[in-house]
């Protein structure tokens, strides 16, 4: 029996209240790796997930494939694709899942309640434009499917569905130098539960997104290693002023063209720290690259290996 089986709804979002939160967890091994400080990042595939404005700065056709094999029965899967327009501008799909297998529920007393089981599905259009030097913003329309699943035999059933708008913008400063934010759940914040409890009746209601708003820095250090800082501000309530902020940490160095080296923190109430590689390879002049990160975890629920492979045409 798991010690608590209420850390996977915990781990895989740390909002683990808010609507949405298994977006929060991460789309690629590299993200994870840097600690999701993403948001003024060059573009790199996958990156309009932190940042559609990034888009602007995509070359030709780009495809990537993540799985995370996580511990306590937990998966995410992730799968991309993003092309280079005319005129400084980028266009990117994108479908990412995940689920968590069946665990016991627990009550405001921490009594057992039923066995669970949930997914989420969200899919993602971007659109980004700007500048040769890389300044520009962006937009991405997010579509979100939720199932959750109340005891064995599934007679409960809670079904969310959403369309969300996401901003944002990068500006650079100079080649060393990236600002970027994001305003994430900006337009259209809301979440609309279907609870089908076996009585023939609907029962519906929402749920609210938090608005996060998420600003950060990229700074090339010495040789190729890079900085990245970030602060997200989670505003629970916008008509009050109930938030919560976190502030992350992530830094990366090449060894060379083929290789890198990455480790992030993200810092709260409790600190956590991730660590992560990247290789490319060339095969037969195909650049496929691998990406690699272990989540350590934060709550004692286990350990995580993170995988992601991408290709640039």
């Amino acid at each position: 029996m798991k010690k608590n089986t209420l850390i996977i709804l915990i781990c895989i979002g740390y909002l683990n209240a808010s609507p949405g939160a298994s977006y929060q967890y991460g789309y690629s091994a590299r993200s994870v790796s840097l600690s999701s400080a993403m948001v003024a990042d060059t573009y790199h595939i996958f990156q309009s997930f932190s940042n559609p404005a990034s888009l602007n700065q995509s070359k030709g056709k780009n495809y990537g494939l993540s799985y995370f094999m996580m511990s306590l029965d937990r998966s995410l899967q992730t799968f991309y694709y993003s092309q280079k327009l005319a005129g400084n501008a980028g266009l990117s799909a994108a479908i990412l899942r995940t689920s968590a297998g069946k665990f016991m529920g627990k009550d405001s007393f921490n009594n057992s309640t039923n066995e669970l089981s949930n997914s989420d599905y969200y899919g993602l259009l971007s659109f980004g434009v700007g500048t040769k030097k890389g300044s520009g913003v962006g937009l991405s329309m997010r579509i979100h499917y939720s199932n959750l699943y109340v005891n064995e035999t599934h007679m409960d059933k809670y079904t969310g569905t959403s369309i969300t708008v996401d901003f944002g913008g990068v500006f650079s400063v100079n080649s060393k130098f990236r600002l970027g934010f994001k305003m994430q759940n900006l337009l259209n914040p809301y979440i609309n539960w279907d609870v089908d409890i076996g009585d023939g009746l609907s029962h519906t209601y929402d749920e609210t997104y938090p608005l996060i708003i998420s600003l950060g820095s990229r700074i090339q250090l010495w040789g190729q290693s890079n900085l990245l800082i970030q602060k997200d501000f989670y505003l629970l309530d916008v008509n009050s002023n109930v938030y919560k902020d976190f502030f992350k940490l992530g830094y990366e160095s090449f060894i060379d063209d083929a290789i890198a080296f990455r480790i992030g923190v993200r810092l709260q109430t409790e600190s956590k720290l991730s660590l992560g590689f990247g290789y490319k390879f060339d095969i037969n002049q195909l650049p496929l690259i691998l990406d690699y990160a272990v989540d350590l975890g934060s709550k004692g629920e286990g350990v995580s290996h993170l995988f992601t492979w991408s290709i640039d045409l």
